[in-house]
């Protein structure tokens, strides 16, 4: 049987198609999708889907916000494998904040060192990825090969770490998993889940979670200009609250390890006044942060540690400290010892020829929203591996994938559904036997 298995991988991994790959990732450069406007890319993909044969679902999250999933059955008895990833991109490279002008909405690939690097918004996160997963699961169809179990490809909204607050609401500040919590509360859980973000091929068993909160210093008077000498200014006695956040910045970061990886903490935004109204003294200030925490964690403690932050320095400093959670995401971890996570080893072992590095990440992912319905989701994807000299994720071309390591990255895909889902799902997933 394992002869068979071996011979049955090579006829499958021959037919991985780099240009097919190039060509895929080009077009999903091509079509614009910032979070709030999936649309257009949505349709795409519901269209691709169909071509390979697959069953696809169309949900609707929200209007003209969908998820895209599409089912490749297998004969039955078999693990399925889920392969997700999002449709919306971190920056469209219009952004005024970026140097050098703008990222090209039309893609492109160039050769630099002779070797093949694909340009454009979402090549790096994370549109490569949905070409990797449709080149791997055609090259399967293309080889014949008929799976026990049923591999997923699902594409859906809504995942970019943005979240409504204050003004700023509508679709298009509607991020963090809101398409990823929809789908996998309308359709079935899968067994394991890969997540291709970009973590360069390293294999993410695990990242921390983030708690983002309002902190702010209330209570003032609102007096014109020519009465308020005297008057306690909020932005004045900033100085000291910004003090006290610096400090206990240091305090949790130095008790947040886990693994090797420690919690941080981002000062994000300050927000206070009126500049439209400059001859009023401000009411209060807004201090925006974002807390990263490990597992084990949960985001109750956070917002406890925070709050008790907010009386001690109120009672100590003299002031009214405020504090109001508003975009809560819990961290997530699976055990090295899952077969997904063996079976990621052992492919990548087989196509790169050494073992992938094992890592823990600070950003957030479409994990924890599978893992909370007890499937295995880790992330490991093609880009962000290989690095270009010279650019920085604030420059116009911040965003690139090599061809090489999306090729190898795909042929890892293509041999991890056959073998999950040549298996049967209880000798995989034990824990589910009733």
């Amino acid at each position: 049987m394992d002869h068979l298995a071996d011979v049955s991988r090579e006829d499958v991994l021959k037919r991985v198609d780099k240009e097919l790959l190039k060509r895929l990732t080009l077009e999903l450069i091509r079509i614009p999708s910032p979070t709030g406007q999936e649309y257009e890319i949505g349709v795409y993909m519901s269209e691709k889907l169909r071509e390979l044969g697959l069953k696809v679902s169309f949900q609707e999250v929200e209007p003209k916000r969908p998820n895209v999933i599409g089912r490749l059955r297998g004969s039955g008895g078999g693990a399925t494998l889920q392969f997700d990833g999002h449709l919306d991109v971190s920056f469209t490279g219009q952004e005024e904040f970026m140097r050098g002008g703008v990222t090209s909405l039309s893609g492109r690939i160039e050769t630099i060192n002779n070797e093949e690097w694909i340009f454009g918004a979402g090549a790096f996160n994370m549109k490569s990825a949905h070409a990797a997963y449709y080149t791997a699961l055609k090259a399967l169809l293309d080889a014949g090969v008929e799976l026990k179990g049923d591999v997923v490809l699902s594409a859906t909204s809504g995942e970019i770490e943005e979240t409504q607050v204050d003004e700023f609401v509508g679709a298009q500040y509607r991020g963090y998993g809101a398409g990823a919590h929809y789908a996998v509360t309308h359709s079935a859980v899968p067994d394991f889940v890969v997540l291709g973000e970009p973590t360069g091929m390293k294999l993410m068993v695990g990242h921390f979670g983030s708690l983002w909160a309002k902190v702010t210093n209330t209570g003032g008077t609102v007096v014109h200009t020519a009465w308020s000498r005297g008057v306690e200014n909020k932005i004045e006695q900033m100085d000291v609250v910004l003090q006290e956040l610096k400090k206990w910045k240091a305090e949790f970061e130095s008790i947040s390890e886990y693994k090797g990886y420690r919690g941080i903490v981002n000062l994000a935004a300050i927000r206070g006044g009126r500049p439209w109204k400059g001859s009023r003294t401000p009411d209060e200030v807004s201090v925006y942060v974002d807390v990263r925490f490990p597992p084990k964690w949960t985001p109750l403690q956070v917002q406890a540690m925070l709050e008790e932050f907010a009386q001690r320095v109120s009672r100590e400093r003299g002031l009214k400290l405020v504090v109001e959670p508003y975009s809560v995401n819990p961290p997530t971890e699976i055990q090295e010892s899952s077969y997904l996570v063996q079976s990621i080893k052992r492919n990548h072992r087989e196509v790169v020829g050494v073992d992938p590095e094992v890592v823990y990440e600070l950003w957030y992912s479409n994990a924890p929203h599978f893992n909370a319905m007890g499937a295995h989701a880790v992330n490991y994807g093609p880009s962000g591996g290989k690095k270009l000299s010279g650019l920085s994720l604030a420059d116009k071309d911040r965003e690139y994938i090599s061809v090489e390591d999306l090729y190898a990255c795909t042929k890892v895909y293509a041999s991890l559904a056959l073998d999950v889902c040549m298996k049967n799902r209880y000798d995989l997933r034990p824990d589910l036997r009733p």
